[in-house]
């Protein structure tokens, strides 16, 4: 999404009604862009079919300045972490093979 508020709500419906995943990726802190996203999504019974959300976001601590990069490599922001996170919540690895969930 180009920007955080006004949610496109239309969007996020129609993700969430057409996915099993949805992940939102921020250079915000907790309580941000995912934060709002995920409220919409429970405020309007998206998550009750089962619908899988991840929020990524920095880490609430001080981050050393660095390039761009390797700061976002020490944040779990960099394309190999979203992939490692999609799978997660697909429960899958990453040679594709199912995880069994125990209860």
């Amino acid at each position: 999404m180009r920007f955080a508020k006004p949610l496109d709500t239309a969007l996020i419906r129609e993700l969430a009604l057409s996915h099993e995943v949805v992940i939102t990726i921020e250079e915000g802190a907790i309580g941000g862009f995912g934060a709002h996203v995920l409220s919409y999504l429970s405020d309007e019974g998206l998550l009750d079919a089962g619908l899988k959300v991840r929020t990524m976001r920095l880490p609430d601590v001080f981050q050393d300045h660095d390039k761009p990069e390797k700061m976002y490599d020490d944040a779990g922001l960099n394309a190999p972490h979203i992939v490692e996170t999609a799978l997660a919540a697909l429960r899958h690895n990453s040679v594709g093979v199912v995880e069994v969930v125990r209860a």
